[in-house]
């Protein structure tokens, strides 16, 4: 019953997550929807608490709670560092457009960086393996899977930086512009290294304490992963490009970029969720 609950409870805020962050959007012209009020920090936060409880369903309320913590603790190290020094993503602050900060970095950002890291690693898991949860035994497959788990992640990044780092937001400011819509290359390889601890970390404790299910999906603490259930998150994925792309994409250019970056993950982890054969390989 509880993890029946959890799944419904996943889907009621990622459909509240496509109604404002897409669909009223693209029906603006035709007809005038409400909005949400506070839009940018409540539609993150939706989506955070989608992340948070699809992964309690997925993978157990512990190994959320391990995977949330570490996903907070060192986005904010990595972003308070970075902030301080340059020395990680480039020079940059930010300004307070996002609200209230933790040393020099909004309560939003670990909440952001979450919202996106669980879906991801939905997305690569299915990509590398078939199924939606897991970490297959031996250190190069924590490895890779690590890797390309961070790539899936930083693609969105591509995206959703020069949004809110571009004149309609000024969320953050960099100090000494960049190549890539006023952004410094340093920031993407921040981004890999960042993203890359977390799972790293992550899928190392995983490994230990829940090897991947048997069943098509995986198997979560709900039992056999359906294909359902595991489609949200990739849906959650595709839902942030197209509410991003939606959001007035200023810079233009990231229009082009948005669906080049991160469509090829989306269309692959799609494409394994329909044959629905990806059981998990022996290790």
């Amino acid at each position: 019953m509880r993890t029946r609950i959890l799944l419904i409870a996943a889907c009621v805020l990622l459909a509240v997550f496509a109604y404002d962050g897409v669909v009223r959007l693209l029906l603006i012209g035709l007809v005038r929807l409400p909005k949400l009020p506070d839009e940018l920090t409540l539609l993150t936060s939706i989506l955070a608490l989608f992340s948070l409880t699809h992964a309690w369903y997925s993978i157990g309320g512990r190994l959320m709670l391990v995977f949330f913590g570490l996903s907070a603790f060192v986005s904010w190290a990595f972003e308070q560092a970075g902030v301080a020094t340059g020395l990680v993503f480039g020079a940059y602050h930010y300004t307070d457009y996002l609200g209230p900060k933790l040393g020099n970095v909004p309560y939003l950002i670990p909440l952001a960086w979450f919202m996106m890291i669980y879906p991801s690693y939905v997305i690569a898991n299915l990509v590398m393996d078939g199924h939606a949860t897991g970490t297959r035994a031996g250190a190069g497959w924590l490895v890779r899977l690590a890797a390309v788990s961070a790539v899936v992640m930083t693609a969105w990044d591509l995206v959703v930086d020069p949004i809110l780092s571009g004149p309609s937001a000024r969320a953050w400011i960099w100090e000494n512009g960049g190549p890539y819509f006023g952004i410094p290359i340093q920031n993407f390889l921040g981004w890999l290294l960042t993203t890359f601890t977390v799972y790293l970390a992550y899928r190392a404790i995983e490994q230990r304490v829940a090897p991947p299910g048997l069943g098509p999906m995986g198997t979560g603490a709900a039992g056999p992963l359906g294909t359902g259930a595991a489609a949200l998150p990739v849906v959650a994925y595709g839902l942030m490009l197209a509410s991003d792309l939606l959001s007035g994409v200023e810079p233009a250019g990231v229009a082009i970029v948005g669906p080049l970056v991160m469509g090829p993950p989306l269309a692959l982890a799609a494409w394994r969720l329909c044959r629905s054969g990806g059981a998990p390989k022996a290790a």
